[in-house]
């Protein structure tokens, strides 16, 4: 995914759910590859903790009934982080509101993605 890309999946995102505050991609080695508005101050701890926490979800889903993990969601009392697997090699992090439901954009997601890497191809 390349920066237009990343900016067009953050407006066409953001216009589907306000709460979103901000978003990053970040690579499964960890590193924070693009970032809009508010998502964490350590970018380093962030972008380790999301590609740590989606490698645990994908060996706890896979061993339990054979599914690939489609989404992870962290809550605390002023936001939520959802993390979104969006290519073979680099997940999507959102940080919302706290009482935001992040099930409708983790579906949402994956076809938004595609439609944007069809667009580019095309």
């Amino acid at each position: 995914m390349n920066q237009v890309m990343f900016d067009n999946l953050h407006t066409q995102l953001d216009a589907m759910s306000p709460e979103i505050k901000g978003s990053a991609l970040i690579s499964n080695e960890g590193v924070v590859i693009f970032q809009k508005g508010e998502t964490i101050a350590d970018q380093n701890l962030i972008g380790i903790a999301g590609a740590a926490i989606m490698r645990l979800a994908e060996h706890i889903s896979s061993g339990l009934a054979e599914c690939p993990a489609q989404e992870i969601s962290i809550r605390c009392d002023k936001h939520a982080a959802l993390f979104v697997p969006v290519e073979a090699d680099a997940l999507l992090m959102l940080v919302l509101s706290a009482d935001t439901d992040t099930r409708p954009l983790a579906r949402v997601i994956p076809g938004v993605v595609f439609a944007l890497g069809q667009s580019v191809a095309s």
